[in-house]
């Protein structure tokens, strides 16, 4: 008796733990369960996701009552009103069934890889599936949605700029700092620190920063790139960064004076020296400034109809001459002169007409040749002088 209940009880023992294998075992190369796609992809953090996913048989005989499950394991959760589980009555051999559901990705989770689990149910037993998906935090959920500056700035001047910072995202970040990094060769320096930090920022909320930039002296015209840096946290302390870029315009508009260099005067009926004067009374730097003379009545330009000037900075100060012939008879001529230069890249153009007196020749033996300084006033004081003398040889 000893030995029958020795025997029925490893025959119970044993029969146990086949059925519990029975029931467990995953059914190997029969149904297999894959990810198609998942909308966004990456998957954000924070955010709800589409995940598109098939079931197959790659058996040969068919499957009743195949029960598909999404489990839910952290960060991915299903809302209560959404499905996470399918029954598929019948699963004949080589046929596939696609579903689809939203799952929400929670606020806290961290970049990087995680894994989704399902488990497909049959009557032979189930099987779990572990889906490896990519999380990361939403790049474009905080961003400088403004930059308020002067469009442009002269050289040797300071300016506000004021920086809008703005999140988008469904989550809120902290420990946000913003930093203006100009670098080296570009012109321009920011009064105090270059980082400004926010405590944090909730989702929909902007907060604004502002920064001085002084724009050296000797800056050149033209535009300069800044470098933004924006370094945060989201809610479970993960660190993120991002960069971006504006710019800024240096130099003030140059405005270039045409004029005469002095007051002298031209012979009539002859060929005379005009020597233009050129100055810059604008803040900005004109480019490749180039100079004609052009043609009009009453004179003939002989030579230095043009002339290059090159680059003229601010307050600079330039001359050219014309050799030009005026006809006989004129007491004046009207001569356009033509400037272009650039400004920015840009070609700019402006025409002056400059005054110049043609003396004939009685007026320039009264007035001077070539200094266009009367005489007369030297002949009176003569005269003055001859007459005091006569006066006081005659008193005596």
């Amino acid at each position: 008796m000893k030995r029958l209940a020795i025997a029925l009880t490893l025959v119970a023992l044993f029969s146990g733990l086949a059925s519990s294998q029975t029931q467990t075992a995953s059914p190997p190369n029969q149904i297999e369960l894959q990810v198609m796609s998942t909308e966004p992809s990456p998957l954000q953090i924070g955010q709800y996701a589409d995940v598109r996913f098939k079931v197959t048989n790659e058996r040969s005989d068919d499957f009743d009552n195949v029960t598909v499950l999404f489990r839910e394991n952290y960060p991915f959760s299903v809302d209560p009103d959404n499905k996470k589980r399918w029954r598929i009555a019948s699963l004949e051999s080589g046929d596939s069934y696609q579903f689809r559901m939203q799952v929400r990705v929670d606020s806290n989770a961290l970049q990087g890889e995680e894994t989704m689990e399902f488990r497909v149910e049959t009557a032979n037993g189930a099987r779990t599936f572990e889906i490896p998906v990519q999380v990361k935090a939403d790049d474009d959920g905080l961003v400088i949605s403004d930059v308020s500056f002067p469009e442009k700035v002269a050289p040797g001047t300071s300016r506000t700029m004021n920086l809008t910072i703005e999140n988008t995202a469904r989550a809120y970040f902290r420990n946000v700092e913003v930093s203006v990094n100009p670098d080296a060769s570009t012109p321009v320096v920011t009064s105090g620190t270059s980082g400004k930090r926010i405590g944090s920022i909730e989702s929909g909320e902007t907060e604004e920063v502002s920064y001085t930039l002084n724009i050296d002296e000797g800056a050149e015209n033209g535009v300069y790139r800044i470098p933004l840096e924006l370094e945060y946290e989201n809610e479970a302390g993960a660190s993120l960064s991002k960069s971006e870029t504006t710019g800024i315009v240096v130099g003030g508009s140059p405005q270039i004076e045409v004029g005469l260099n002095d007051d002298g005067a031209i012979p009539s009926g002859s060929t005379g020296t005009v020597t233009f004067r050129f100055i810059n009374r604008g803040e900005g730097t004109a480019k490749f400034v180039k100079v004609e003379v052009l043609e009009g009545e009453n004179y003939i330009i002989r030579t230095g109809s043009s002339v290059y000037l090159g680059d003229m900075n601010s307050d600079d100060y330039q001359t050219a001459e014309s050799e030009i012939y005026t006809s006989p008879g004129t007491d004046t001529i009207n001569i356009p002169v033509n400037v272009t230069y650039q400004e920015n890249g840009e070609e700019k153009t402006l025409t002056e007409t400059v005054t110049v007196d043609a003396l004939t020749s009685e007026e320039r033996n009264l007035y001077g040749s070539s200094s266009g300084s009367p005489i007369l006033p030297v002949v009176i004081v003569i005269l003055l002088l001859a007459g005091g003398l006569y006066y006081w040889r005659k008193r005596r």
